[in-house]
């Protein structure tokens, strides 16, 4: 079957895509506005004009380390920009993320301090990149927690590289992907924006922008943001207030050298939230399970739970253009974060046939710091008669998370369909401190052999040393440590069949440590290792501003971690799986239809199967489809429309044999649809109203949990710019 999909779905793909340039043709015709006759390459200083009028990017690094286009690129890449991020109202990454093609979504808690997990191809996304320094979010819970809740105003664009990407990311070849982020750098221009929006459950939010030239020759600049976002939890007994500030300057030491210079500081704070929520069925194996049915809005959290988080970050940036064209390009990031988190969290873990429960309580405290360091040369070169791109350079990431460990309370609750978050609050004893500790040393290097005007090969390779030391309560406070070596190698070609059309493959290796997947005995497992095989065809159309992809893909992974059972306070461990495969394919498309009409659409099938061919991860939905378009009706009004669908998921428990109860396991197929149109008032403002989940849909956000997605909201929001 795997097969047959892929032989159905490229020949199919490749047929439209030689096909739509004749309609391109007539739809450039008809538009009101042709479109520009080209797109201006991107510099280092005006990168953010492109992501603030397009849907699409002229190119990007981040798959190879070397600028290409989409169409260059041997892999699968999405890029949402800031005009993407600016019509659909998306406040914050989790936003963003849920446009991407092939990404799926899972919220495991009731509000900010839920752990909430994105994945691709079978495996969650713990990469992130900002500005080209890579973070790994599994080795810090308050570093992980808040890069969930980061704010999108402060980025001109979230790109997400689908695929192995250990060439780019610092060194981890994750079969899912990585997440690279891009902030707003300061402009020539200056101009201050004003937004303030207001919406469901007294939902409020402020944005202040503001961007100058500081000297009279325009070569010191600076930009500063700041976000206040509050409320717009629909449970009941919740609270939240997020800050974000960011600032940065720029200087033009000498035309072809500039220092960048930044902070960035996110303080998130909440009330009455938990980081799970009620199961969904109750009972056990000797006396069988039945569903739990729990009211969507009920909270499951003790009414004294809270939330603090705060991460502050330092960076400082240099770039040097020579003469010939090679650029240097050097950048020192020093991140600290601090997390308080009093989770009290009723029917989490077990229930009892007659819905007694206990009302779980952990105190997590910890600190983290990061220090990452990423020195990188990149430019072309002249052999055999023809212009050939090279990239190398060094990365360095020193990881901590640290804190005082506290011993768990179960609190009884004799009916938890009477619960209503008013119990007494314990006192958690002190056990002792404890630590994690990542460091990743690694050298890389690409480059891009062109063999004819059509025909080019992308090598590369990583070197990469990991070390891993730990002393946690699961593993009774012994010092523990892991370190691995690994070495990754990337090898893409690419092929022009016409002008708009290019076919390409890829393949790269598996390197992914799993510290976050424990056994019984409170060990990481050993970090998952295989090989990923993509190929596809990409096409696109006006210069750019038009990219459509289709791919398929195979990655074959041992030392997969999959549960294998529950301790005593309902924790889940884990063992290794070998031998597993995933295959799947996607379908995009995105950018301009005409100079009016902006689409954004995907398709994308993935299943994750063992060695014995049955499928595992299910709680990840095989097929997920997207769909976003806007349209410009006049100069002044916009309106679009965005949905979501993805297909059935399960916790398929093997104790679990009762019907009613596997179906209270399991989220069936569902759409959401979200509606928004926005009205410019003159040149200077422009007023908005957004309409998510429309016809106010309940689901799950996870199978076996009752966590679910937000009702039918409304948004109000209007936006003031000064030049």
């Amino acid at each position: 079957m795997e097969h047959a999909f892929t032989n159905r779905l490229l020949p199919l793909t490749a047929a439209l895509m030689l096909a739509f340039p004749a309609y391109a043709a007539a739809a450039g015709q008809s538009a009101d506005k042709p479109l520009d006759a080209e797109v201006a390459s991107v510099e280092v200083r005006g990168i953010g004009k492109q992501t603030a009028t397009n849907y699409t990017v002229p190119t990007s690094s981040v798959a190879t380390g070397i600028r290409l286009t989409q169409r260059e690129t041997p892999q699968s890449l999405s890029v949402i920009t800031e005009k993407q991020i600016d019509d659909q109202r998306l406040d914050t990454l989790q936003d963003v993320l849920k446009q991407v093609p092939g990404v799926y979504h899972s919220k495991m808690g009731n509000n900010a301090t839920g752990d909430s997990q994105f994945a691709a191809r079978g495996s969650a996304i713990d990469s992130v990149s900002v500005d080209g320094a890579a973070k790994f979010l599994y080795e810090s819970n308050s570093i992980r927690r808040s890069t969930n809740n980061l704010d999108s105003a402060l980025y001109e664009q979230v790109a997400v590289v689908r695929g192995s990407s250990g060439l780019t990311n610092g060194g981890f070849g994750e079969p899912s992907g990585m997440i690279a982020l891009e902030r707003k750098k300061p402009q020539a221009k200056p101009f201050t924006v004003l937004e303030a929006a207001a919406g469901s459950w007294q939902h409020y939010r402020f944005i202040a922008d503001a961007n100058s030239p500081l000297n009279a020759d325009n070569t010191l600049r600076g930009r500063a943001i700041f976000v206040s976002d509050h409320g717009g939890d629909y449970l009941p007994r919740t609270g939240r207030h997020n800050h974000t500030l960011y600032g940065i300057l720029s200087y033009n030491v000498q035309p072809q050298t500039q220092v960048q210079l930044g902070t960035e500081i996110h303080v998130n704070r909440n009330t009455g939230s938990s980081r799970f929520g009620y199961l969904t069925i109750a009972g056990n194996e000797t006396d069988g399970f039945i569903p739990f049915e729990a009211n969507p809005r009920n909270n499951s959290s003790a009414n004294w739970a809270y939330g603090k988080e705060t991460r502050a970050e330092l960076f400082t940036r240099l770039r040097h253009e020579f003469d010939n064209g090679w650029q240097l390009d050097g950048s020192y990031t020093y991140l600290y974060g601090k997390n308080d988190n009093l989770s009290a969290i009723a029917g989490t873990y077990d229930i009892n046939a007659d819905y007694s429960s206990y009302v779980s309580v952990d105190l997590d405290k910890s600190r983290s710091n990061e220090h990452k360091f990423n020195l990188n040369l990149n430019g072309d070169y002249g052999l055999f008669g023809r212009r050939h791109e090279f990239n190398t350079g060094i990365s360095y990431l020193n990881s901590k998370d640290y804190g005082p460990y506290y011993g768990d309370k179960d609190v009884p609750v004799a009916d938890l369909r009477r619960f209503d978050g008013n119990i007494a609050r314990p006192e958690l004893p002190y056990l002792q401190d404890g630590y994690q500790q990542s460091k990743h040393l690694s050298v890389y290097g690409s480059t891009r052999f062109k063999l004819t005007d059509k025909w080019s090969l992308i090598g590369g390779m990583r070197l990469m040393n990991w070390k891993y030391a730990y002393r946690t309560e699961r593993n009774r406070f012994a010092d523990g440590r892991r370190s691995e070596k690994a070495f990754i190698p990337y090898l893409g070609t690419t092929y022009d069949i016409t002008p708009n059309l290019t076919a390409y493959a890829s393949y790269t290796t598996v390197f992914r440590p799993q510290v976050r997947y424990l056994t019984q005995n409170g060990n990481p497992l050993a970090p998952q290792r295989g090989r990923t095989y993509e190929t596809g065809l990409k096409a696109s159309w006006f210069e750019g501003r038009l990219n459509a992809a289709v791919s398929v893909y195979r990655n074959k992974r041992d030392k997969i971690g999959v549960p294998a059972g529950r301790l005593p306070n309902g924790e889940r461990y884990y063992k290794a799986e070998d031998h597993t495969s995933n295959t799947g394919g996607e379908l995009s498309i995105n950018g301009r239809l005409n100079e009016r009409w902006l689409l954004n659409a995907s398709y994308a099938r993935s299943k994750t199967k063992n060695s014995k061919g049955k499928q595992i991860k299910t709680t990840y939905p095989v097929h997920l489809f997207k769909f976003f378009t806007g349209y410009d009706i006049n100069d002044r009004l916009t309106v679009g429309g965005n949905v979501n669908w993805q297909s059935f998921i399960i916790d398929d428990r093997e104790e679990v044999t009762e019907p009613a109860a596997r179906k209270a396991l399991a989220q069936r197929a569902y759409a959401t649809l979200d509606l928004t149109a926005q009205y410019k008032i003159g040149k200077r403002t422009r007023v908005a109203l957004d309409v998510e989940n429309v016809f106010n849909k309940y689901y799950k956000t996870m199978p076996d949990i009752h966590v679910y997605g937000t009702p039918r909201s409304i948004t109000a929001s209007l936006r003031y710019t000064f030049d």
